[in-house]
């Protein structure tokens, strides 16, 4: 899974070259298995179709079962097992301004309209214990970089809680970090600060809340593991205001970032592998064991930063 900004054409002269980089350099790993990916604001490109995602729309032949030719492939679902992996294009709800333009809004709801629906299949599914959602933006941040968006806590998190989410992985920020199980928000907060449910970072019951995983390493040169503020807050962009000339300015509000689980402050590149025991019968409770991996410079050999469980009664109990 990739979540979003995949190689930055938008940025460079030569945007066919990039994106042709890009696969050649991942090719020796997605001819042997599926590479699904999330459309991130570096995919927004001037002059690329209707809402500048044409080339990441025409590039990825994805599972979408959108109709209208302009939002196909930007949001689908797939399942791996157990797990039911829900795909976003989150510059729709998301407040920040990221790419060559702004296109908050383009669906008319029709995305919040298919998320709801598949999670309220999934979680009603005897066959699906585990529900994963992919996106770019944001949901938590303790990193003074982007931060997290109020526009997607707003959208998604009635959404995730209602339909008890098990795992949120992110891109945006250019670091590691992950939350410790919320739910719900903390009362009174304009921020809609998640609401931890548990301060263990280890073994986790998702059934009671959701982690997210920041998972920003994939290599970047910009990163911003070293910009995570040290007194135990967050920034929330939680406004947008067009400026005359273009773009939009961005209103911050700090919040208490009570949710903080792991953060990794000295390695900028990493990734994640997820592994799903299903357990042994019915009812029985089902495992997914995350392992992140650090890429270390120079050379590009790995170690393993953390490894934590997540754990959940099967659905056919």
């Amino acid at each position: 899974m990739l979540n979003g900004d995949l190689c930055y054409a938008n940025r460079d002269v030569d945007r066919v070259r990039t994106w042709n980089n890009f696969f050649t350099d991942n090719t020796r790993s997605a001819r042997f298995r599926p590479w699904m990916p999330a459309a991130g604001n570096h995919e927004i490109e001037s002059g690329n179709g209707p809402i500048g995602l044409e080339a990441f729309q025409t590039y990825f032949e994805l599972p979408s079962t959108e109709t209208d030719e302009e939002l196909r492939n930007l949001w689908y679902a797939f399942t791996a097992g157990s797990v039911r992996v829900i795909v976003l294009q989150n510059d729709e709800v998301a407040l920040q301004d990221g790419g060559d333009y702004y296109i908050h809004g383009y669906s008319g709801g029709r995305q919040l309209a298919l998320l709801e629906k598949e999670l309220r299949k999934a979680r009603a599914s005897r066959d699906i214990d585990w529900i994963v959602v992919a996106m770019h933006q944001v949901m938590i941040s303790s990193s003074d970089a982007n931060g997290a968006d109020i526009g997607l806590r707003q959208a998604y998190g009635p959404l995730f809680d209602k339909y008890q989410v098990d795992l949120v992985v992110c891109g945006h920020e250019h670091n590691y970090e992950r939350s410790l199980p919320v739910r719900g928000v903390v009362s009174g907060t304009e921020t809609l600060t998640p609401n931890p449910v548990s301060t263990r970072t280890d073994i986790v019951d998702t059934s009671k809340g959701t982690v997210y995983m920041v998972l920003g390493g994939g290599g970047v040169s910009g990163t911003t593991n070293g910009s995570f503020f040290k007194d135990g807050t967050g920034k929330v962009i939680t406004a947008v205001t067009p400026n005359p000339g273009g773009g939009h300015t961005s209103t911050y509000v700090k919040e208490q970032a009570v949710w903080i689980g792991v953060r990794d402050l000295d390695h900028p590149y990493g990734f994640a592998a997820f592994d799903v025991d299903p357990g042994r019968h019915r009812g029985d409770t089902t495992t997914m064991t995350v392992t992140y991996y650090n890429v270390n410079k120079p050379h590009g050999d790995l170690s393993v930063f953390e490894r934590f469980t997540l754990h959940r009664r099967r659905s056919d109990g």
